[in-house]
Order: C-alpha cells, then structure tokens, then sequence
C-alpha cells in the first residue's frame, strides 16, 4: 500500500526505512521471541539461522521464519517504540525537505504502520515495497529536482539503491550495539551513521 504521494519538486527528498531506523524492530523482535519459547541467537546479519527454538537450541527452519515475522508485526506493529530522537529529527527536516517513509513491512500490517506512524505525528508518505528498494527510490527521485537521500540498516538495500541510483545520497544507519558487532561490512555507501542527530547534520 502507499499513502497519497505529495513530493515539492523545489524541496530535497528523504527517503527513509522504518525498521531499526524509525521504529526499534530489534528489542521489540527479541521481546516476541522470548515471550513465544525461542530467542535470536546474534550469530550473524541475518533471520535464517538466529532464530532458535528454546527447548533444543535448534534454529527454527527457514520455511517458519515467515510466519514468525507476520506474526511478530501483527502483534507489534501498533506499539513498536521508536528510534531515539528519530521522531524530533524527522520533524526537523520536514520543515525543509520531503519525507517518504519506505518499508518492507508485511503488507498484513501495512496499515498498522501508517496508524502508528500518525499515532506518533508522523504524518509522512507512506509506500510499503517488497525486495530491492531500488526501483521505488528511481521513480521518487524523477520527483524532484534536488538532492536526494536514502537511509536504510540493511546493507543490501543500500547496495541496491548505491548500484543503481547514482545521484541518490546513502546514509547507512545502524543504532543497535548487538546488530553492529554482527553486521558485515557495508560498502557502496555516502556515510555510516549509528545515531539521529548524524544525520541531521548530514542532510542539514
């Protein structure tokens, strides 16, 4: 789903993801699991294999990894806490570019997302996108004639979007001090930040 998309061409654009960058997916993540006998293991940067079953100690098998996440954002996407200082800063920037709010959310709870969102005065475009998030971030970016940015946690849609959009700025956050021990080495982008208030400076 998308909510209706008002972008100023004379403005810069934000394009922004929600998970561990808007809203703290990876405590509420952990939460759901040990309340449901399993628990995330931090192995590595990825679900498959770091969800373990509490009773053996064994990973839960790929093909229930699904389930598992549209349950998690069925129960949570409502009450997922944000982000320190992403709501002040968004709404900072706001004052002085667009902002685009790009999700990879399960679109069971797409509409939980923007709910929340606007629960928290975020009243932001809203677009939820499967896979590489580079196909939607070059139709936004023919949106405006200034620059554009891109923040996202996953180091492979920042490749996407770095690969393919060449004028796009990518900004790679990442506040979780578990996620960071883990992540693999992100390449192909403009800056790595681990807080809000680095990338008001960056943009502002």
């Amino acid at each position: 789903m998308e909510t209706s998309i008002k972008i100023n061409k004379d403005l810069p654009l934000l394009i922004c993801d929600a998970d561990e960058v808007i809203f703290n997916f990876m405590d509420s993540f952990d939460k759901f699991l040990n309340n449901n006998d399993m628990y995330f293991s931090y192995n590595t940067f990825k679900l498959n294999g770091n969800i373990i079953n509490k009773t053996n100690n064994k990973a839960i098998s790929k093909n229930k990894i699904p389930t598992i996440i549209s349950n998690f954002f069925r129960d949570h996407t409502l009450d997922m806490p944000l982000i320190k200082n992403a709501k002040e800063v968004l709404s900072e920037l706001n004052k002085k570019l667009n902002i685009v709010i790009l999700s990879n959310i399960p679109q069971s709870s797409a509409v939980d997302r923007v709910k929340c969102l606007k629960k928290n005065n975020m009243h932001y475009t809203f677009i939820s996108n499967e896979g590489p998030k580079n196909t939607k971030c070059l139709e936004l970016e023919k949106l405006t004639t200034k620059k554009v940015f891109f923040i996202d946690d996953l180091p492979n849609q920042i490749s996407s979007v770095s690969n393919s959009c060449k004028n796009i700025i990518t900004i790679h956050f990442l506040q979780n001090q578990k996620l960071i021990k883990i992540i693999p080495e992100v390449k192909n982008c403009d800056y790595k930040v681990n807080n809000w208030i680095s990338i008001k400076n960056i943009i502002l």
